[in-house]
Protein backbone atom coordinates (compact mmCIF):
# COMPACT_ATOMS: atom_id res chain seq x y z
CA UNK A 1 0.00 0.00 0.00
CA UNK A 2 1.40 3.41 -0.95
CA UNK A 3 1.83 6.26 1.54
CA UNK A 4 -1.04 8.15 -0.05
CA UNK A 5 -3.33 5.13 0.20
CA UNK A 6 -2.37 4.65 3.86
CA UNK A 7 -3.00 8.33 4.64
CA UNK A 8 -6.42 8.13 2.99
CA UNK A 9 -7.28 4.98 4.91
CA UNK A 10 -6.21 6.45 8.26
CA UNK A 11 -7.85 9.83 7.66
CA UNK A 12 -11.22 8.13 7.24
CA UNK A 13 -11.19 7.68 11.00
CA UNK A 14 -13.45 10.69 11.46
CA UNK A 15 -16.04 8.93 9.34
CA UNK A 16 -15.64 5.75 11.36
CA UNK A 17 -18.54 6.53 13.68
CA UNK A 18 -19.61 4.41 16.59
CA UNK A 19 -23.04 4.12 18.17
CA UNK A 20 -22.85 4.10 21.95
CA UNK A 21 -25.63 3.39 24.43
CA UNK A 22 -25.27 5.43 27.60
CA UNK A 23 -27.08 4.97 30.88
CA UNK A 24 -27.97 8.30 32.43
CA UNK A 25 -30.48 8.93 35.20
CA UNK A 26 -32.13 5.56 34.68
CA UNK A 27 -32.57 5.97 30.94
CA UNK A 28 -30.62 4.61 28.00
CA UNK A 29 -29.75 7.00 25.21
CA UNK A 30 -28.03 6.15 21.93
CA UNK A 31 -25.50 8.58 20.51
CA UNK A 32 -23.39 8.39 17.37
CA UNK A 33 -19.84 9.59 18.00
CA UNK A 34 -16.76 9.95 15.84
CA UNK A 35 -13.14 9.98 16.93
CA UNK A 36 -11.32 13.29 17.21
CA UNK A 37 -8.61 14.19 14.71
CA UNK A 38 -5.03 15.04 15.57
CA UNK A 39 -5.69 18.65 14.54
CA UNK A 40 -8.69 18.82 16.85
CA UNK A 41 -6.63 17.38 19.71
CA UNK A 42 -4.06 20.12 19.16
CA UNK A 43 -6.79 22.79 19.35
CA UNK A 44 -8.21 21.20 22.52
CA UNK A 45 -4.77 21.29 24.13
CA UNK A 46 -4.54 24.98 23.29
CA UNK A 47 -7.99 25.69 24.77
CA UNK A 48 -7.11 23.77 27.92
CA UNK A 49 -3.86 25.64 28.48
CA UNK A 50 -5.02 29.16 27.60
CA UNK A 51 -5.34 30.09 31.28
CA UNK A 52 -1.73 29.18 32.12
CA UNK A 53 0.84 31.95 32.24
CA UNK A 54 4.48 30.91 31.97
CA UNK A 55 6.97 33.33 33.51
CA UNK A 56 10.25 33.68 31.69
CA UNK A 57 13.03 35.74 33.22
CA UNK A 58 14.76 38.48 31.20
CA UNK A 59 18.21 39.84 31.87
CA UNK A 60 19.82 42.49 29.66
CA UNK A 61 17.18 41.86 27.01
CA UNK A 62 17.96 38.13 26.89
CA UNK A 63 15.56 35.39 27.88
CA UNK A 64 16.90 33.44 30.83
CA UNK A 65 16.32 29.79 31.61
CA UNK A 66 13.74 29.47 34.33
CA UNK A 67 13.97 26.61 36.80
CA UNK A 68 11.04 24.26 36.59
CA UNK A 69 9.14 24.81 39.81
CA UNK A 70 5.68 25.88 40.91
CA UNK A 71 6.69 29.55 40.83
CA UNK A 72 7.28 29.38 37.06
CA UNK A 73 3.61 29.15 36.11
CA UNK A 74 0.73 31.29 37.29
CA UNK A 75 -2.46 29.30 37.59
CA UNK A 76 -5.83 30.82 38.31
CA UNK A 77 -7.68 27.69 39.37
CA UNK A 78 -11.07 29.10 38.37
CA UNK A 79 -9.87 29.97 34.89
CA UNK A 80 -8.01 26.65 34.58
CA UNK A 81 -11.15 24.70 35.49
CA UNK A 82 -13.14 26.77 33.01
CA UNK A 83 -10.56 26.10 30.28
CA UNK A 84 -10.68 22.37 30.97
CA UNK A 85 -14.48 22.39 30.80
CA UNK A 86 -14.39 24.34 27.55
CA UNK A 87 -12.02 21.75 26.07
CA UNK A 88 -14.35 18.96 27.20
CA UNK A 89 -17.48 20.65 25.76
CA UNK A 90 -15.68 21.31 22.48
CA UNK A 91 -14.44 17.71 22.21
CA UNK A 92 -17.96 16.38 22.77
CA UNK A 93 -19.45 18.79 20.24
CA UNK A 94 -16.94 17.79 17.56
CA UNK A 95 -17.45 14.10 18.26
CA UNK A 96 -21.25 14.43 18.12
CA UNK A 97 -21.09 16.38 14.83
CA UNK A 98 -21.74 13.50 12.45
CA UNK A 99 -23.96 12.98 9.41
CA UNK A 100 -23.78 16.70 8.52
CA UNK A 101 -25.17 17.71 11.93
CA UNK A 102 -23.41 20.62 13.59
CA UNK A 103 -23.32 20.42 17.38
CA UNK A 104 -21.74 23.35 19.22
CA UNK A 105 -20.03 23.56 22.61
CA UNK A 106 -22.98 25.73 23.72
CA UNK A 107 -25.34 22.85 22.87
CA UNK A 108 -23.28 20.58 25.12
CA UNK A 109 -23.27 23.17 27.93
CA UNK A 110 -27.09 23.06 27.91
CA UNK A 111 -27.18 19.33 28.73
CA UNK A 112 -28.15 18.11 32.18
CA UNK A 113 -25.32 18.22 34.71
CA UNK A 114 -23.30 15.02 34.53
CA UNK A 115 -24.24 14.02 30.98
CA UNK A 116 -21.29 15.82 29.33
CA UNK A 117 -18.86 13.89 31.53
CA UNK A 118 -20.49 10.57 30.57
CA UNK A 119 -20.24 11.50 26.88
CA UNK A 120 -16.67 12.75 27.26
CA UNK A 121 -15.55 9.40 28.65
CA UNK A 122 -16.83 7.77 25.45
CA UNK A 123 -15.15 10.40 23.26
CA UNK A 124 -11.86 9.69 25.07
CA UNK A 125 -12.31 5.96 24.53
CA UNK A 126 -13.17 6.03 20.83
CA UNK A 127 -10.50 8.66 20.12
CA UNK A 128 -7.93 6.56 21.98
CA UNK A 129 -6.84 9.53 24.12
CA UNK A 130 -4.78 9.31 27.29
CA UNK A 131 -4.16 11.52 30.29
CA UNK A 132 -1.00 12.73 28.54
CA UNK A 133 -3.15 14.12 25.72
CA UNK A 134 -5.45 16.28 27.86
CA UNK A 135 -5.25 17.29 31.51
CA UNK A 136 -9.02 17.03 31.93
CA UNK A 137 -8.80 13.25 31.41
CA UNK A 138 -6.88 12.96 34.69
CA UNK A 139 -9.86 14.42 36.54
CA UNK A 140 -11.94 11.27 36.23
CA UNK A 141 -9.44 8.44 35.90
Amino acid sequence: MSNLEMIRKLSLGVEDTEKVNLEFEGETAEFTLRPLTDGELSKLQSIEKKSLVLKVGMKNGQRQTVQSNIEDVDINTGEFTESQSEAMYTAIAWSLSVNKEKITPDDVKQMKAGLPLVLFKEVVRISNLSKEDLTIIKSFQ
